[in-house]
């Protein structure tokens, strides 16, 4: 095990604190990463010094969290989180604990948390100290609650999501006695704010091994017990995906072709899932996933809302799955395909066509068609457009309204959207005479007639 340049640079607080004879030790996912050879996120201290101790320990320090024995030390331009080691009891809502008391044990304070492998710490000579297990446990591939799982979990049920997140990043199998107590409270979940649940997914769908966090999520259907109601084709995933392992096991209810059936789509649905990796973009996986699962650009806009993801990531993901929703009927390259393909891009934009684009060439399950050169071809279409808005027009408003001496009105915008179209289309060359031209004689149009 060596030292990472972050863990090097954090030292001399340890250093500080132990001078002043109080314990010191570096705890939770540094130590964990360190030992994995991973590199570190954050750098957690934790010390039996109470908060005043601390801030009178170093000369630039935010009291962030007195009461729960958090100061944020400042040390060079970095900013290290200090907590005073304590027990915590009588949880809020299964999340947040309403009482805590320092304490001047270490293994008092590592048993209050989630998992052995976040319950270790390492002090300044590097030694490590691990009452629990987590070095075992990640040497065996195990996730495994610290202590009794019913109360870990009880205590903050979100580390049921978090537990699915851990064993997927870091290629982790789920302990025995800790899955079944994340069967028996998944219920919890109702009390969890649903932007918790949004932070845990986007670390799911963005970390190494989206597929194993989908797996979890499936055979577990905890996602059918979030606060508020997610999209229905998360649950019919879960649902699917736990009629397959009955099949596997000879013990499904249904007829088997009925159940056959079913194991092949959700098979399909959890292959393309696994293939998201191939993406680098966060917002092309959430895409992938949409599309994988069956969204419809309304689902997808309410699973990112339920969520609490912004605006801007809502419309982009149902952008791209309304694209996927039309594309998916257009399998062969003809003229109809390259007239569909290009009325998505002016409605949807270029942005949500390129990442269409991007999702279908990194998940070929995805794409409507196995013919070679497909996506290359709608590319070049793509490419090809010499305008895709109004604002990319040779031809401007005033133009038009001085063309046709008319004063702005509904007609402007449906002739300029006739005109965009046609230059889109290549029918027309996107030149100002030519469109002057075109404007002339163009009868107005009936609004929609090109969406």
């Amino acid at each position: 095990m060596s030292w990472s340049a972050a863990l090097t640079k954090a030292l001399p607080l340890l250093h500080t604190l132990e001078r002043l004879g109080h314990e010191a030790v570096f705890v939770g996912g540094c130590v964990r990463d360190t030992l994995l050879g991973r590199a570190l996120k954050d750098v957690d201290i934790a010390t039996s010094a109470e908060p005043e101790a601390v801030i009178a320990a170093f000369p630039h320090t935010i009291p962030t969290g007195l009461q729960h024995g958090t100061v944020t030390v400042v040390h060079e331009k970095e900013t290290y989180e200090v907590t005073t080691f304590r027990t915590e009891s009588d949880y809020e809502r299964f999340r947040r604990p309403t009482q805590v008391q320092f304490v001047k044990n270490l293994d008092a304070d590592l048993m209050r948390r989630d998992f052995t492998m976040n319950s270790m710490a390492m002090r300044a000579d590097g030694s490590i100290h691990d009452p629990f297990g987590g070095q075992r446990d990640l040497r065996g591939g195990l996730l495994r609650c610290v202590g009794d799982p019913d109360a870990r979990l009880q205590e903050d049920a979100l580390r049921i999501v978090r537990a699915v997140r851990f064993a997927s990043g870091f290629n982790l199998r789920i302990a025995a006695r800790t899955w079944r107590a994340i069967m028996r409270h998944r219920h919890l979940l109702a009390h969890i704010a649903m932007e918790r649940i949004g932070l845990e997914l986007d670390k799911m769908v963005g970390g190494s091994d989206p597929g194993r966090a989908a797996a979890y999520l499936a055979a577990s259907g905890i996602l059918s017990e979030t606060k508020e109601a997610l999209p229905r084709p998360l649950a019919e995933m879960s649902e699917r995906y736990q009629a397959r392992r009955k099949l596997r096991r000879g013990r499904s209810g249904e007829t088997p072709a009925a159940a056959k059936a079913e194991a092949e789509e959700e098979s399909r649905a959890m292959a393309a899932i696994q293939a998201i990796a191939e993406l680098n973009g966060l917002e092309d996986r959430w895409a992938a996933v949409c599309c994988a699962l069956g969204f419809r650009s309304g689902q997808a806009a309410e699973l990112f809302e339920a969520l609490r993801y912004s605006s801007v990531r809502t419309v982009q993901a149902a952008a791209a799955v309304a694209i996927h929703q039309t594309m998916v009927t257009r399998d062969s390259l003809n003229e109809d395909t390259r007239r569909n393909w290009i009325a998505q891009i002016l409605r949807h934009g270029k942005p949500a066509a390129m990442q269409w684009l991007r999702v279908i060439e990194a998940v070929t399950a995805l794409s409507p068609s196995s013919e070679s050169g497909y996506a290359d071809q709608l590319d070049e279409w793509l490419q090809g457009m010499q305008a895709s808005t109004i604002k990319e027009l040779a031809i401007k408003g005033n133009d038009l309204i001085a063309l046709r001496q008319e004063p702005s009105g509904p007609w402007l915008g449906k002739l300029l959207g006739e005109l965009l179209h046609a230059v889109a289309l290549g029918e027309l060359p996107n030149e100002k005479e030519a469109l002057l031209r075109a404007a002339a004689i163009q009868r107005p149009v009936d609004e929609g007639e090109y969406t």
